[in-house]
């Protein structure tokens, strides 16, 4: 049945960023044929709760251009985080001034609404379910409001199938998926729990399974805070996921490696890596920042663990925290080193909005005026305990550095991939195509080079190989990764002048703490 209210078009946006994130595998999509890793699960969401009578187009500008000057959408919704909200402000007021309705959502801009409604006609805060349908129902009445917040977290049981049909899938490696929201833990650094609550809320199986069987793509991002955290929960998911011969990453706490038969299930059903939050190798560090559920003790037993599965550890990682020295940088390098990490994610502590962090740093008059588009988990935010800014970037740029030299991840490849636990090929492997296009680049990348410990690496995995000790697959997505993150420190060689000038500008040293005690014995 067609709709008979007025026809509408609809244009939804994901702004691009200036600077790249430590995870983007630029160089992976580029060999691969594609434009981006993934594209934001929101639109897709949003263009699934929105009437008949619009007529919706997705744009991911890490996807695709956009030139606000050949388009006049009726309404336009623009999703950001906090590196592109100034492009999502920038085509806000673009828009506007063509006479379209603006309304902007997202993380930033729901811990930032003041300002977006500088921008913006109407903002969504938090979650959408339910603020969009009224949005939408006031803005065709002409009674649009300019601030939509639900009284409470929707409940998520069961979602419409995302319009993945308005994207180019061909054009990303992975498509997202969610399964629940919510987080019980409350990470000083983390923003999760003030936007999705305190509880993790579940969508039925049955409807998350027929929504993965119709997808386009067979690689999968869950984007589960914690996939695993509901144990009932994860093993029926899993048991009903193997028949989909899917491959699939997701984010996960330290428990999951102590859950022998939970993680062989994973491994089973398809996941190739796992997102954990180590964040510090320092106690008091896991102690100050609420990340009391994580048992330093059992740091390396869980890494073991997991590897033993045939599932690559992602660790990530972050400096900058009140107990972190010069030290700390050793201290991640020679973690990540001994337990054969190369899958990583090292960040420098970055106080967000919306995080118990910024508000304490605001609090104590420790925040720095950073450009948004430098948030990417590089660039320090504020007066650090006993690091310089400059000190911080110079130490972290360094040991990301050491940490994917060619000889130490030749050292910790070894360790990993000739355990006998990757041998297996994935059920949603590459495809013909794209394992002879990733191959000859490895070659040559690899192989037709000077550099001898490049060489290695290859001619040593290949080897590993051919003895069928690692399936061929994995040493081909274990070199692509490894030369995209490569890829990621010459980028951020490039910008190193341009970073290291914007940090020297906002500069203070370390924070020197007034004397006495913090107010209720809390950290200053």
């Amino acid at each position: 049945m067609t709709d008979s209210r007025k026809r509408r078009s609809l244009l939804l946006v994901n702004p691009r960023r200036k600077h790249r994130f430590h995870w983007d595998l630029k160089e992976v999509c580029e060999i691969m044929g594609k434009k981006n890793a993934i594209t934001p699960l929101a639109l897709p969401t949003l263009a699934a709760l929105t009437p008949g009578n619009y007529a919706i187009r997705i744009v991911d500008e890490e996807i695709e251009n956009l030139d606000p000057g050949t388009l006049n959408p009726d309404l336009v919704g623009i999703t950001a985080l906090n590196p592109n909200v100034k492009r999502g402000y920038e085509l806000a007021d673009a828009f506007r001034r063509q006479g379209s309705t603006v309304v902007m959502g997202g993380p930033q801009v729901s811990f930032d609404v003041e300002r977006t409604l500088e921008h913006a006609d109407a903002v969504v805060v938090g979650e959408a379910e339910g603020s969009w349908e009224r949005l939408l129902a006031d803005f065709e009445s002409g009674r649009l409001q300019q601030i939509y917040r639900a009284a409470a977290f929707p409940a998520f049981t069961r979602q419409p199938a995302p319009r993945w049909d308005l994207i180019d899938t061909r054009a990303i490696m992975s498509i997202g998926v969610q399964t629940s929201r919510g987080c019980p833990f409350a990470c000083d650094f983390c923003s999760v729990r003030r936007m999705y609550g305190p509880r993790q809320r579940y969508r039925e199986i049955d409807n998350v399974i027929e929504e993965i069987a119709g997808l386009p793509i067979k690689h999968l991002t869950f984007v589960d805070d914690n996939l695993t955290a509901n144990k009932p929960y994860a093993r029926a998911l899993m048991a009903r996921l193997k028949p989909l011969r899917v491959s699939w990453v997701c984010q996960a706490s330290q428990e999951i490696a102590f859950d022998t038969p939970l993680l062989q299930a994973m491994a089973e059903a398809g996941c190739t890596a796992i997102l954990m939050g180590f964040e510090s190798v320092n106690p008091d560090n896991l102690r100050d920042n609420n990340k009391l559920h994580n048992r330093l003790d059992l740091y390396d037993e869980a890494v073991r663990r997991i590897h033993a599965a045939g599932i690559h550890v992602l660790g990530a990682f972050i400096v900058g925290f009140e107990h972190d020295t010069r030290a700390a940088f050793d201290q991640v390098y020679e973690f990540a080193t001994r337990n054969g990490i190369t899958y990583l994610q090292f960040h420098v502590l970055t106080a967000y909005p919306g995080t118990d962090l910024y508000d304490r740093m605001s609090a104590a008059g420790r925040l720095n005026e950073v450009d948004p588009d430098l948030l990417n988990g590089v660039t320090p935010t504020m007066q650090y305990r006993h690091l310089s800014q400059v000190e911080l970037f110079e130490g972290y740029f360094q040991t990301l550095e050491r940490l994917l030299d060619y000889d130490g991840v030749r050292e910790k490849a070894l360790r990993v991939l000739g355990n006998g636990a990757f041998s297996k090929e994935h059920e949603a492997g590459i495809g013909l195509r794209d394992k002879f296009v990733s191959f000859s680049h490895l070659v040559r990348r690899f192989l037709i080079t000077t550099d001898r410990s490049r060489r290695r690496l290859f001619l040593d995995l290949v080897g590993l190989a051919r003895k069928r000790v690692v399936s061929m697959s994995v040493v081909v997505e274990y070199l692509l990764f490894v030369s995209s993150l490569r890829g990621y420190v010459d980028y951020l060689n490039r910008h190193r002048a341009e970073i290291l000038e914007t940090i020297r500008r906002t500069d203070r040293g370390p924070y020197e703490p007034p004397a006495g005690p913090a107010p209720d014995g809390q950290q200053r």
